[in-house]
């Protein structure tokens, strides 16, 4: 508790909280006009640090352009001690505000702050408060700091794929409705399948040296789509192949790919369509999955579908994520590096290592086309490790990774992840009845209804809504009406 029982008086009646050292919360003469001084005008999510009397959050609710406004106490008793004044009574019952507690700020930044709906987020300070409480408030700056972290990369690839992911879902869901009358999705292995180690097999440059070692070890052999064409070159046709990339290029992992092969090819529904279309045509096995995508949740809610992670969006962790829910009990990677090792980003044989050979010349060479992608982040080296470098992108891969074994009770043992509980094996054997028609129609309506009354929390209170958030984090410059007016032209071209 950072206030005294007494409450006092200004000279023109409001009733102001005193700070245990007797101080005053509030302006004793004038608290009513009490205001948080901006260097623009503010707007989206306002996190206002210090309570006291409330007078200048009260303030903040007539501005139009702020979206959210979260006000956060030193803890929970200073917060029940606000709550009996006037204008904490009044910014309570506003829609628009959030009261909490420092020891519960990050869990509702968590669960409130959608930045596609809220837009940007501000920390701002009651400046008596601060004054009188320094330590609390360096510590709300930190909570705020480290929650802009973990959530600006995740956001960061909504701003970026948003678009093409609403796309790509669609068009996949009608490939699944226009098919309906075939099984996408893989029948449950076998039991002498799932007793064998799982290679999970990625691209990194240490899978030159593990070739040989895939070749003559019994594994089943499931492969990220860049180490695909690798695998292929040196005669090794994985059983499974996992892609999650939603980008047109991806397309090129697999035009390697033969005709009715014994290859399972897993797509993420937000996978790009030609890919899906292109190993249809060779009359390969496909199995649909879905990742965290609500658009995606939201068609498959009545369909068996593989529901798989892939931690901070690795088709490395997509692919161990699968493995796990067929039911293998081990798993070994290959070419997981997660870093550049050798002075070079990817293994022999991928998709990009033909492309810079054919576009490399006198001028500019595939080393330099390879160091360019390498260095387009600042590199760091890692010690011990002749010529081998990381990124902070790499980092949080691999730490990734690494959550996601713990979580899911994998420990490595001589080299080998070995799960320590017995895992339930899923059936994917299903045919999809799915009538994209009908679906869209839905999907269209709920997007329409929300055009007349787009406000926050009536978007995040609709399936529909959430289904749009990532493309609305594309159209991160434009109002919410604008937003959801620009995701709804978007979904028009797909009926």
């Amino acid at each position: 508790m950072i206030y005294s029982n007494e409450i006092s008086e200004a000279k023109n009646g409001s009733k102001i909280p005193l700070f245990k050292n007797g101080k005053p919360a509030n302006s004793k003469y004038n608290p009513d006009a009490e205001q948080i001084l901006f260097e623009s005008s503010p707007q989206g999510c306002i996190i206002v640090a210090g309570i006291a009397g409330g007078f200048h959050i009260e303030k903040l609710l007539n501005e139009k352009n702020i979206s959210l406004i979260i006000a956060v106490e030193a803890d929970s008793e200073s917060l029940e001690f606000c709550k009996q004044f006037s204008s904490v009574k009044k910014i309570s019952e506003c829609k628009k505000t959030i009261l909490c507690d420092k020891s519960n700020l990050e869990k509702t930044l968590c669960t409130k702050y959608f930045p596609a709906i809220y837009k940007n987020l501000t920390l701002v300070f009651h400046r008596a408060w601060k004054n009188e409480n320094p330590q609390i408030a360096q510590e709300i700056s930190l909570i705020v700091k480290n929650f802009l972290e973990k959530i600006s990369a995740d956001y960061s690839v909504q701003a970026h794929f948003g678009k093409l992911w609403q796309r790509n879902i669609l068009l996949n869901l009608k490939f699944i409705s226009d098919h309906s009358n075939e099984n996408f999705f893989s029948a449950k292995l076998e039991q002498d399948k799932i007793k064998k180690t799982a290679a999970i097999v990625a691209a990194g440059p240490t899978l030159d040296f593990s070739i040989e070692e895939i070749k003559r070890g019994d594994f089943f052999v499931i492969s990220t789509d860049t180490a695909f064409g690798t695998l292929i070159q040196n005669s090794i046709v994985p059983d499974a192949v996992i892609n999650i990339d939603a980008q047109h290029i991806s397309s090129e992992h697999f035009f390697c790919t033969g005709e009715e092969t014994k290859t399972t090819f897993v797509f993420d529904l937000c996978s790009n369509p030609e890919s899906v279309n292109f190993v249809y045509n060779k009359k390969n096995k496909i199995q649909f999955c879905i990742n965290q995508h609500p658009l995606s949740f939201l068609a498959t809610k009545n369909m068996e579908i593989t529901k798989i992670e892939s931690g901070a969006g690795t088709v490395t962790i997509a692919a161990a994520d699968w493995a796990k829910n067929c039911g293998f009990q081990k798993l070994k990677f290959f070419g997981a590096d997660f870093s550049y090792s050798f002075g070079k980003p990817y293994t022999k044989g991928t998709y990009l290592e033909k492309q810079f050979f054919s576009k490399s010349n006198r001028i500019i060479s595939t080393e330099e086309k390879y160091a360019a992608l390498m260095f387009r982040t600042e590199l760091e080296k890692i010690h011990g490790q002749k010529n081998s470098f990381t990124t902070e992108v790499l980092k949080r891969y691999k730490k990734s990774l690494e959550d996601w074994a713990e979580k899911n009770s994998f420990k490595l043992k001589n080299g080998v992840y070995i799960s320590e509980r017995k895992i339930e094996t899923k059936n994917f054997s299903a045919k999809s009845n799915f009538n994209y028609s009908e679906f869209y129609s839905q999907f269209i309506n709920g997007i329409k209804e929300l055009l007349k009354n787009p406000e926050p929390e009536i978007i995040l209170e609709s399936n529909w809504g959430l289904s749009v958030l990532p493309i609305l984090a594309f159209f991160k410059n434009n109002t919410l009406f604008d937003s959801l007016k620009l995701a709804y032209n978007q979904a028009l071209r797909y009926n």
